[in-house]
């Protein structure tokens, strides 16, 4: 679990790398691919089941095109900004909206109140945000601003993730496989799109790191490790990925992160661990194979 979440929190600095390669576009559509291509031997060796009915085919377009749009705001956002930054915001902000989206849908159906480490979470969460978003820089602000986009994104995601009734990782190979098909349409309008294939071993490091390290091997690891440890123990290891996108962002490209980012991200991490891990989480999402 612990290689997992390294290979999560690399991520960050490995993508920034591949855009002072390439468009952002290009970089989302390879990622993509090769995270398809690493995919197939780990659905066929777990002998993941990939069947499902068109009901779940609508969730999961949905969620590729969901997918779609937080991958190419993430290169755009890394392009322009910190990658650190960016793993801290993202990472720790994601749960806090994921939970606030979930109490305004689903209140309706629940007949408890909302609980008092939850409403403290969520007064640490405004406190993380203030501090991540950098208000009195507007430079700043308005970068951090697309990972504020990816946060809510994957926010939503999750909430659409929870609903399709299969594997995860059949849920992780069929919306990479989508998305796929989604970003296809720029071979028709960039011509640059089999430039990758002349870009040094550099660049294809880190696409090993992104596609297979990260999005195929990581997420395999993650969700095998639910199933031994459970989702409340699983889902705790995530709280090392913002620190680990510090550190690697560091070393990879000597960024040095700002007070305002470490108390940001720690107040988000308290925030995380009072709404999902404190108590049981008001909202419980069952998931069924």
């Amino acid at each position: 679990m612990v290689m997992a979440m390294i290979f999560w929190g690399s991520s960050w600095p490995s993508s920034k790398i591949m855009v002072e390669y390439t468009s952002a576009e290009v970089v989302t559509f390879w990622r993509f691919f090769f995270a398809f291509l690493a995919s197939i031997p780990l659905i066929l060796i777990l002998k993941i089941p990939l069947r499902f009915n068109f009901q779940i085919f609508k969730l999961l377009f949905l969620a590729a095109l969901l997918n779609s749009v937080y991958s190419i705001l993430f290169f755009v956002g890394l392009d322009y900004g910190s990658a650190g930054k960016g793993g801290v915001i993202v990472t720790t902000l994601t749960p806090i909206f994921a939970y606030m989206l979930a109490y305004i849908f689903y209140r309706a159906n629940s007949q408890k109140i909302i609980k008092t480490n939850e409403i403290l979470g969520l007064g640490f969460g405004i406190i993380a945000g203030i501090c991540l978003l950098d208000l009195q820089n507007f430079k700043e602000l308005c970068l951090n601003g697309f990972f504020i986009l990816c946060a809510i994104d994957w926010a939503v995601l999750t909430l659409v993730c929870q609903r399709i009734k299969i594997h995860p990782l059949a849920i992780n190979f069929y919306m990479t496989f989508l998305s796929i098909l989604l970003w296809s349409p720029l071979f028709l309008w960039n011509g640059g799109m089999m430039n990758v294939f002349s870009f040094d071993a550099r660049f294809w490091l880190m696409m090993f790191i992104v596609s297979t390290l990260s999005t195929a091997i990581g997420t395999s690891i993650y969700y095998i490790g639910i199933s031994y440890i459970g989702a409340t123990k699983a889902a705790s290891f995530t709280l090392l990925v913002p620190a680990i996108a510090l550190i690697t962002s560091y070393w990879l490209l000597g960024e040095i992160p700002a007070l305002s980012t470490l108390l940001g991200g720690s107040f988000a991490i308290f925030a995380t661990y009072l709404i999902n891990f404190y108590k049981p989480s008001h909202f419980r999402f069952k998931r069924e194979f």
